[in-house]
């Protein structure tokens, strides 16, 4: 069997019930102890925000919103967010996440982090098969 470590979260609509590194966050790269990627998943209830700004030096972010509508500050602009936006912030770009308080459900996301090498110098390393599936 391979080594792997998993988790449940919990329905979408409860997200912003998950109890984490803050209120409606959890740093999936720390509860599943990954060491190359960074990822966290969150919810804010309509008419929450983000506790504080936050940059990175270094690190990049990617947020994927699954659901709920709201708005992100990236430095001096803010621009609108709901289900399926997609949203790339660079490094050194402050930035806060704020739900709509009229969303008809919680503003939920998640947050990928990167930084290191870029990943066009690791190439494209994947491997297929066609090896028929368990369940099949």
């Amino acid at each position: 069997m391979s080594e792997y470590t998993s988790m449940e979260l919990g329905p979408l609509d409860a997200w912003h019930a998950l109890d984490g590194a803050a209120p409606g966050k959890v740093f999936l790269d720390r509860e599943l102890g990954a060491t190359n990627s960074g990822v966290s998943v969150n919810g804010l209830a309509a008419g929450q925000s983000s506790p504080f700004w936050h940059r990175h030096a270094r690190t990049e972010e990617v947020y994927v919103f699954l659901g709920g509508t709201g708005r992100m500050a990236l430095g001096d602009e803010v621009v609108e967010v709901r289900e399926g936006s997609a949203v790339r912030v660079a490094p050194n770009t402050w930035m806060a996440v704020h739900a709509d308080a009229d969303s008809a459900t919680d503003l939920r996301f998640v947050c990928v982090r990167a930084a290191g090498v870029p990943l066009a110098e690791i190439g494209n390393d994947a491997e297929m098969s066609h090896e028929p599936f368990p369940w099949a």
